[in-house]
């Protein structure tokens, strides 16, 4: 077997990221590549994210993982000063992946939960010395703001198309708290009927341990249940101890895991 890269890049990732695997006939089979990112705001103990994506048969996808791994490192080296974590992104019925990850020393321990919790008591107002206020998404420039300050706190950033498609549910609320003018604490709603969903929330870094994420729960709650919320629904990531923490206070349930994300410590 042999592998290449391709001339350009290859759905938007630069060619030296992507790798071509074909038998010696010439025949593809199979492709893959990785992609770096930095996410200190989320795992600020481990910042560096290499994402690997292979799709490959499974002849292939030894020497593919070879050539990945060894283009994440070259990555992981541009920036040794900072810890790092590779990982895929695998369905948690694709045991087949999950195998062949676990072989290749990934651990299955991450990935992206959906829990259900009861809409919190609250009031809809801020706390002392902030005002409590719609977030402005009236042009597609307060849109854009908005979605790179939300997408700094993730690790699958929300497309502008998504938040427009959110805008135009029954229960779509984008709310936060503001210390002059500025955004403190942020949170996006959106659902039907008696259910809705919590898109994303965030707490600016310097502002954390406070419980400004809870109160502002509270508030936007308060806001739904007027609207007949009985149910709301959120997606946490597993290695993220500040989500975690606040589905524990929320009492929120396991309901079920929407995506693996095996991965290790580079």
């Amino acid at each position: 077997m042999r592998i290449t890269h391709p001339q350009a890049p290859f759905q938007g990732v630069a060619p030296e990221n992507v790798f071509f695997v074909a038998n010696d006939q010439q025949i593809q089979m199979g492709t893959g590549y990785v992609m770096q990112f930095f996410q200190g705001e989320m795992y600020p103990e481990r910042p560096s994210h290499i994402f690997m994506q292979i799709d490959a048969q499974p002849s292939a996808r030894a020497l593919m993982y070879g050539a990945l791994l060894a283009r994440a490192e070259q990555l992981r080296a541009l920036n040794p000063q900072l810890p790092a974590r590779l990982y895929a992104q695998v369905d948690p019925e694709n045991l087949d992946m999950l195998r062949f990850y676990e072989s290749c020393g990934f651990k299955d321990d991450d990935g992206e939960d959906l829990f259900r919790f009861a809409p919190p008591e609250g009031t809809p107002r801020a706390p002392m010395g902030m005002t409590f206020n719609s977030v402005p998404l009236s042009d597609e420039a307060t849109q854009n703001a908005f979605l790179q300050r939300i997408n700094a706190q993730r690790i699958q950033p929300i497309t502008r198309d998504y938040l427009q498609l959110w805008q135009q549910q029954q229960h779509f609320m984008a709310l936060g708290f503001y210390r002059g003018g500025q955004p403190v604490c942020e949170a996006v709603f959106s659902g039907t009927g008696v259910n809705a969903t919590l898109l994303m929330i965030y707490t600016r870094s310097d502002f954390r341990r406070q419980g400004l994420a809870k109160q502002l729960l509270g508030a936007a709650g308060y806001l739904l249940k007027e609207r007949g919320v009985v149910n709301m629904y959120t997606r946490i990531f597993r290695r993220n101890a500040p989500q975690v923490a606040l589905m524990k206070r929320l009492g929120g349930t396991f309901v079920r895991t929407i995506t693996s994300l095996p991965g290790m410590d580079l």
